[in-house]
């Protein structure tokens, strides 16, 4: 018995062993027949890296602005060991691919012939496909082609405030899939610790389809998604102030434009842009500078408002005092520049811009009319220039405003000679950046108290939704007393509604405005060039409590009608008026019993329909008469362009048939000399002044073969 226990377990141990020797040696499980080899290599340890989101960035109303899309890159399998399917036709698949993917044919070809290559990828071609690309290449049934689910950073609106917003890229940090989006540039870089999110991974056994193996154990580590970003950008807003700079570029040779729009008394940045933008979908770049930052230039007559605001704040400032406008001859007494006559030697000779000359003026006309020979009356005789000085540093400029992560420089002065103490009253010799600007004039525009610019509003949890930070307003100081800021605000109302003043024509019928506009010289290696020049305003609405400021700047050849060609920035400003719901008084804020009567700009009305008219006629504000009975405008009175007063008539001729006798009285000659030019209806005008009685009474219909009689008184 002994013994056949010895030779039975002699028996068992020797089969045991020769499965054992060829399951390991051969390859083949005895019993079942397995070729264990076949299957041990179709089963596999499987890394997935499980990809974070980006946060969202948005903008105040919750409008996505950039955010984490789907995307594919196409890769094809060039090996059927492990996939039934694959390229087997190298030469029409590299025809249908580098035709879909916009790629040489012969690149493709060569990546589809990679000798011993289980599978290739396509390069810069077929990366980031999007869902809708990658259906329509599925379509084309290519064998062997297939797609890696990764992510993207998509910015739906295209250039939309991209120097501020920047962009970010996907990039695979250690070639194995493990992709994270990075900011490259603008806020995406100055926030990429709240927007960056964190990769999970999951470890699983898979088998040759990728199924999980029954029983086997999955790791897995969730990802972590960063935080979304919502900025004080509105939508809307900015997307007028974007078409407000194609308007200026297809008005003025131009190279650069940059704006903002900003709330007075909180400092949100409501709008930022500059010309030429980008794409950050295709990163079309031109210029990297975020030139609202990190732009250094000189500011022109925009700067005039500080030494009004320094000579008005210390008390000494008495706006009619009259001062000779001509130009002014700067001499030296004890190290100060002071006025020479003619008689003298004048180290320096000011000129006001276009050296035009008023004759004896005020001060505050000095101000209204943009006088540089006013700045250096104003810092000769009224307030000393050191003190001028002390007053741009309490204006905050010439340091960082230090806002949000924005990249910025901060501008300087050139301040130690006696002429530079006067040219940098009017904005030369000295450079700012509009972040600066922004912040110096919220002062202005409110009760003297200043607040610093900013963009985002908030970063939230994703997850919760619940914010992390929420951004409050930051008061940086009180450089004037409120009585100097209404004081300048006043004096920024005659800028717009004097008949002479600088901003006239940057008034809209919707709501009353106070600016200061401002032409400066542009120094290239040491010289300002003759012909080419900086071109700004700086305005508030509504006048009667600023709420709202624009400030707005573009480099360009001169021209005489860069202040009056305002459409671009009366579009805007009609956006934020119905955005944020202002109106306009209905009496003038001087005198309760009388209209207000405005300048406006005669829109291009003929060869359209009435309908369009009508519409541009509201819209402006003026009294449109349609003559005849025409569907559309054939000629109009006056002519597009012309700037007028708000209460002038314009006439709209739409056919030389069915033609109705207005009711006349009130009219000036000129009108009464156009409608019948208009009509080619005969006319007898006898006297002077407007109509007092008409031979034809009204409605009656008239042609050529009419004599009509219009007496004036």
């Amino acid at each position: 018995m002994l013994l056949f226990v010895m030779v039975l377990f002699m028996v068992v141990s020797s089969i045991t062993a020769a499965n054992v020797y060829v399951v390991a040696i051969g390859g083949i499980h005895l019993r079942s027949n397995t070729d264990i080899i076949d299957y041990s290599e179709n089963v596999h340890i499987q890394n997935e890296i499980l990809l974070a989101r980006r946060g969202d960035i948005l903008d105040r109303n919750g409008i996505i602005i950039a955010e984490d899309v789907d995307a594919y890159h196409v890769y094809a399998v060039l090996d059927g060991r492990f996939d039934e399917k694959y390229v087997t036709d190298i030469e029409g698949t590299s025809v249908a691919l580098a035709d879909y993917l916009n790629a040489p044919v012969e690149y493709i070809r060569s990546r589809l012939s990679v000798s011993g290559a289980y599978q290739t990828y396509f390069g810069i071609y077929g990366r980031n496909l999007s869902k809708s690309q990658k259906t329509e290449l599925e379509a084309l049934g290519l064998d062997g082609i297939k797609f890696q689910k990764t992510v993207a950073r998509n910015y739906p609106f295209g250039t939309f405030a991209s120097h501020l917003v920047g962009f970010a890229q996907a990039e695979d940090e250690n070639g194995n899939g493990n992709v994270l989006i990075h900011g490259k540039m603008g806020l995406e870089l100055g926030l990429e610790n709240r927007l960056v999110g964190v990769n999970g991974k999951k470890q699983s056994t898979v088998d040759r389809y990728g199924y999980v193996l029954p029983g086997s154990k999955v790791v897995q580590v969730d990802p972590v998604d960063g935080y979304d970003v919502t900025l004080t950008l509105d939508k809307g807003i900015q997307e007028a102030l974007e078409a407000a700079m194609f308007d200026t570029r297809d008005a003025f040779e131009t190279n650069k434009i940059w704006g903002s729009v900003m709330e007075v008394d909180s400092g949100k940045i409501l709008a930022w842009s500059q010309w030429p933008g980008f794409d950050p979908n295709v990163l079309d770049i031109e210029d990297y500078m975020n030139i609202g930052s990190q732009y250094a230039y000189e500011p022109g007559s925009t700067m005039k408002t500080f030494v009004y605001a320094s000579a008005i704040d210390t008390g000494v400032y008495k706006g009619n005092t009259i001062f000779d406008s001509s130009p002014f001859r700067m001499g030296i007494k004890n190290g100060q520049p002071v006025r020479v006559n003619k008689n003298q030697n004048a180290i320096a000779i000011i000129n006001n811009a276009n050296n035009k000359n008023w004759g004896l003026i005020s001060l505050d006309y000095g101000y209204i009319y943009s006088s540089n020979v006013g700045i250096a009356e104003l810092l000769t005789k009224v307030v000393d220039t050191e003190v001028y000085r002390d007053y741009l540093d309490d204006f905050g400029f010439f340091k960082p405003v230090d806002t949000d992560s924005i990249p910025e420089v901060t501008g300087s002065i050139n301040y130690q000679w006696p002429v530079e103490k006067l040219t940098a009253g009017y904005g030369q010799g000295v450079t700012v950046t509009m972040l600066q600007m922004l912040q110096a004039y919220s002062a202005v525009f409110s009760d003297g108290t200043m607040v610093k610019p900013y963009v985002v509003a908030s970063i939230n949890d994703p997850e919760t939704k619940e914010p992390v930070y929420t951004a409050e307003t930051t008061v940086v100081g009180h450089p004037i007393q409120e009585d100097t800021a209404r004081q300048l605000q006043q004096l920024m109302y005659q800028v717009v509604y004097d008949q002479k003043g600088t901003g006239r024509f940057y008034q809209i019928p919707e709501v009353n405005s106070i600016a200061k506009t401002g032409t400066a010289q542009i120094a290239v290696n040491g010289s300002y060039e003759a012909d080419y020049n900086l071109f700004s305003v700086a305005l508030a609405i509504p006048a009667e409590n600023p709420k709202i400021m624009i400030y707005y700047a573009f480099e360009a050849e001169y021209a005489r009608n860069v202040h009056s060609t305002t459409s671009p920035l009366q579009q805007l400003m009609r956006k934020i008026t119905l955005a944020y719901g202002f109106t306009k008084p209905t009496t003038d804020p001087d005198d309760d019993d009388k209209p207000k009567v405005f300048m406006t700009s005669v829109p291009f009305l003929t060869n359209h329909s009435l309908g369009y008219a009508d519409a541009k006629c509201t819209l402006a504000a003026l009294s449109c008469l349609t003559i005849g009975n025409g569907k559309s405008v054939v000629a109009q009175y006056p002519l597009p362009d012309t700037q007028v007063l708000s209460d002038q008539r314009v006439l709209l001729l739409t056919s030389q048939e069915n033609i109705l006798m207005p009711e006349m009285t009130g009219w000036s000659r000129r009108d009464v000399l156009a409608f019948f030019a208009l009509t080619h209806v005969p006319v007898t005008i006898n006297g002077e002044g407007n109509v007092s009685s008409q031979s034809v009474a009204a409605n009656t219909a008239i042609d050529a073969s009419v004599m009509v009689e219009i007496t004036l008184k």
